[in-house]
C-alpha cells in the first residue's frame, strides 16, 4: 500500500444545527484529526455556531444556496488530496474515513468512491423507512466498478474534481442530481467505484408529500433531462432493466391489486387469470427487493413497500414521458 493521501471532509449545511449535533459529533469522535469544513449555505438557525463548537472550520455564504455550490466552495478552500463529502443529516459509521483513505492509497487511478445508507434509519414512519431502505437496496446492489457518484457519502480526488469544474451549480441550484451528473464526467478521468461497506445512517424523516415532491422535482425531471442531453441511460440503480420493465408494468400491477380479489369473488376468471399473471410478473421482478425488505421489516412491510413502489414507478415513468415529449416539441 502506498502512502495515504491527505483527507478532508466537506459538509454543506442549511438549517442543519439539529442534524450536525449528531452527524458532526460522530465524525469528530471517530476521526478527530481529519479537518472538516462546514459550508453554511445561508442558514437561519445556529448551524454555524454548532459546527464551530464541534471543531469544524465554517464558511458562511451570504444567502441561501444549494449543496452543489456549497460543496464547490468548500473544496476550493480545502487543500487536501481527497475530499469526502457528507450530507449534514448523515451520521458516518466509525470506519468511514479509514475506508476512504485506504481506497485512494491503494488505487492511484481512483477518482471517486461512493457509499450508501445503512439498514437502521431512525425515522419511525413508513415513508422514512421505505425511502431510506430503498436507497440502501439500490446502492448495495449497484455496479461496483464504473459506479455513479453520490455526495451524501462520497469521496473524490481533488485535482480531477477541480479540473472538471466541480458540481454544476448553475444547472442544479437546489438539491437534485448534481452528484449523478458529476459522476458521468468523473468516469472519463479514471476509476469510479462503489464500496458497500462505506455507510452512513440517514436521519431525515420523510412524509408522503416530500417523497412525491422529491421523486418528481428533484429526481425524475432532472434525470430525464440529463438522459436526453447526454444520451446515457445506465443499466444501474433504479434505471436497471428490471426497474424499467417494472415501470411499464406498474399501472397494470396496481390495477390487478384491486381487480384480482373482486374477480375471484365474482368468479370472473377471464379477469382473474390475467390479473394474477401481472401480479406474478411484478412480484418476480421485485423478488430480491421483496426479500430485502422482508428480512429487515417483515413480510407485511415488504408488501406495503412493494405497493407504494408501484405508485412511485408509475408517477416517475409518467414524468419521464412528459419531459421527453416536451423536449422533442421544443426541438
Amino acid at each position: 500500500m502506498s502512502e495515504r493521501p491527505s483527507l478532508a471532509v466537506v459538509i454543506p449545511a442549511f438549517d442543519a444545527a439539529v442534524y450536525l449535533r449528531r452527524s458532526l459529533a460522530a465524525l469528530r469522535e471517530s476521526a478527530p484529526d481529519i479537518p472538516v469544513t462546514v459550508v453554511d449555505a445561508g442558514s437561519s438557525d445556529d448551524t454555524g455556531a454548532v459546527a464551530r463548537e464541534l471543531g469544524a472550520h465554517v464558511i458562511r455564504l451570504p444567502r441561501q444556496e444549494g449543496p452543489a455550490l456549497a460543496r464547490n466552495v468548500g473544496v476550493r478552500e480545502t487543500p487536501a488530496d481527497v475530499i469526502l463529502f457528507l450530507d449534514s443529516d448523515c451520521v458516518p459509521h466509525p470506519d468511514v474515513t479509514d475506508i476512504v483513505e485506504r481506497a485512494f492509497a491503494d488505487e492511484p487511478g481512483l477518482v471517486s468512491l461512493t457509499g450508501s445508507y445503512d439498514e437502521v434509519p431512525p425515522g419511525p414512519g413508513f415513508f422514512s423507512q421505505y425511502m431510506n431502505l430503498r436507497h440502501r437496496f439500490f446502492h448495495q446492489n449497484a455496479r461496483r466498478e464504473g459506479a455513479t457518484f453520490w455526495a451524501g457519502c462520497g469521496a473524490v480526488r481533488r485535482e480531477p474534481f477541480l479540473a472538471l469544474g466541480g458540481f454544476d451549480s448553475e444547472r442544479y441550484p437546489r438539491p437534485q442530481i448534481e452528484d449523478i451528473e458529476l459522476g458521468l464526467r468523473l468516469r472519463r478521468l479514471g476509476i469510479t467505484r462503489l464500496d458497500p461497506k462505506l455507510q452512513v445512517t440517514h436521519l431525515k424523516q420523510w412524509s408522503l408529500r416530500n417523497v412525491v415532491e422529491t421523486d418528481i422535482k428533484c429526481r425524475a425531471i432532472p434525470w430525464a433531462r440529463l438522459i436526453l442531453d447526454t444520451g446515457e441511460l445506465p443499466n444501474d440503480l433504479n434505471l436497471s432493466w428490471s426497474q424499467r420493465l417494472a415501470s411499464g408494468l406498474s399501472p397494470l400491477a396496481l390495477l390487478a391489486v384491486f381487480a384480482l380479489p373482486l374477480a375471484i369473488a365474482t368468479r370472473s376468471w377471464g379477469v382473474a387469470l390475467p390479473s394474477a399473471l401481472v401480479l406474478a410478473a411484478s412480484l418476480s421482478l421485485h423478488a430480491s427487493w421483496l426479500r430485502f425488505f422482508a428480512s429487515l421489516r417483515g413480510v407485511g412491510f415488504a408488501l406495503r413497500a412493494w405497493w407504494f413502489h408501484q405508485v412511485h414507478l408509475l408517477y416517475s415513468a409518467v414524468t419521464l414521458v412528459l419531459v421527453t415529449l416536451g423536449h422533442f416539441i421544443r426541438r
